[in-house]
């Protein structure tokens, strides 16, 4: 009898990485590589069989710690995770430590409450009581902690903080909490409930516990605060753009005026060239007389005022570069994205394109971009540009070939294109670097 409730107490214990792949899961939800639906329906049936089998090994094979075996069975569910969610490691990563932090406070009441009980002489088996007070733990963190507060938090920050020097530390302080709390499971029961001992485990772990819910709560305020400040810094270079164009725009409308005034004069200046048959003059003046009016021109691309500017500004780097552009854009004044979404994204395609171009000999650059809104509800926007042919991938994504770049560019669109529901793709050939971007507007 003993034996089949040593065997039921380790399969409820292998059946905990359920809720803990919940926990996983959920954050990530919208970046599953299939279904939601599908996967459960795999993986659920999967760990019961696994917790099964291992749960049979453990009672057949000679283990002094079993604690190992089903600490090992973490790495091996970390690679399934990977293999199921596009996203970087390294935010997998941080998602699975957390998870094990916040499930090491039930995985420590378990051999607390053993202790508890066999200084209290209270009769067999434990094992299922201790399971069952850990399942109560773990539960009541997954309903009360993890959903109301968690859940949404960690979405928010593996969707929009991406400052990767900070995902590369920030991981150690849920691994930390975890180490603490394996270090401190008793090796003899009997110490663990000496005096006052008992009572200082408990404070201690809810003291860690606090310490956990102060570091999530400090991580999404410090990442909300950087991504704040890093949307208001996109927003002030958009406005010194916008500023910039209104400025060549008040230029332009001064110098028409003048032009204006001045234009009687130049219809006598021609009428006399003229009268006189001075028609090389005549065509010289002309010449010169369009060439000053071309200058004063502003470029206009499309009705929409934000996007303008900045299609305005790339144009002016493009021409100094001796780029050669062909811009199709069809936009209204008024749209249904943000204009720092939607200028992000242009911004980010334009600046790799020019990147692209400037690396080969001046006869061969060229960007060709085409933007249009389909029915108001889907925002199509393709840019292709001539380069030398050499990229760098990672993962299938393409990173910076700059000296100092970051590679954060084509990312970022394909973050903002995820944001409105959309998709990003990006390919090449030997000459061409072709972007295709789709967003649904709401």
């Amino acid at each position: 009898m003993d034996e089949m409730y040593y065997y039921l107490s380790k399969i409820l214990s292998y059946l905990l990485f359920i809720p803990g792949s919940l926990m996983c899961l959920l954050p990530v939800w919208n970046h599953l590589r299939i279904s939601g639906k599908k996967l459960i329906l795999i993986l659920f049936p999967c760990l019961v069989l696994y917790g099964s089998l291992m749960s049979y090994a453990e009672l057949r094979l000679p283990i002094t710690n079993h604690n190992i075996p089903f600490t090992l069975t973490v790495p091996v569910c970390f690679i399934f995770y990977c293999i199921a969610v596009n996203l970087e490691k390294i935010k997998l990563f941080y998602l699975t430590i957390n998870t094990m932090a916040l499930f090491s406070f039930g995985g420590l009441a378990y051999f607390m409450v053993e202790a508890y009980m066999m200084k209290h002489n209270l009769e067999n088996p434990f094992y299922i009581i201790s399971i069952a007070a850990q399942w109560g733990i773990t539960i009541s963190f997954f309903c009360f902690i993890f959903l109301p507060f968690l859940n949404k938090k960690n979405a928010w920050i593996v969707e929009q903080f991406h400052t990767k020097s900070v995902w590369n530390i920030v991981w150690c302080v849920p691994a930390l909490i975890t180490f603490c709390n394996y270090m401190m499971i008793p090796a003899d029961y009997r110490n663990a409930t000496v005096g006052r001992i008992f009572e200082l485990y408990v404070l201690l772990d809810f003291t860690l516990l606090l310490l956990f819910l102060l570091f999530q709560l400090m991580f999404y305020r410090i990442a909300k605060n950087l991504s704040d400040k890093n949307e208001q810094e996109q927003k002030a270079q958009l406005f010194e753009i916008q500023s910039r164009q209104y400025q060549l725009l008040l230029g332009y409308m001064n110098e028409t005026s003048k032009l204006r005034h001045d234009f009687r004069h130049t219809a006598r200046t021609l009428l006399t060239l003229a009268k006189e048959g001075n028609w090389e003059n005549l065509l010289q003046y002309l010449e010169e007389y369009n060439l000053e009016l071309d200058s004063y021109q502003p470029r206009m691309f499309c009705r929409h005022s934000a996007a303008n500017a900045l299609l305005a500004h790339y144009a002016g780097l493009a021409a100094s570069q001796n780029i050669e552009i062909d811009w199709r854009v069809d936009l209204p004044g008024q749209m249904k994205i943000s204009d720092v979404d939607l200028c992000t994204i242009l911004g980010n395609l334009l600046e790799n394109a020019i990147h692209g171009c400037i690396r080969i000999p001046l006869s061969q650059r060229y960007i060709n971009l085409s933007v249009d809104l389909s029915k108001n509800k889907e925002l199509y926007l393709i840019c292709v540009n001539s380069f030398d042919g050499i990229v760098k991938k990672s993962r299938n994504h393409y990173l910076s070939t700059k000296k100092d770049g970051h590679g954060m560019g084509l990312l970022s669109v394909t973050i903002t294109a995820e944001k409105y529901a959309g998709i990003s793709r990006f390919y090449h050939s030997d000459t061409e670097f072709c972007s295709e971007v789709m967003l649904n507007l709401p």
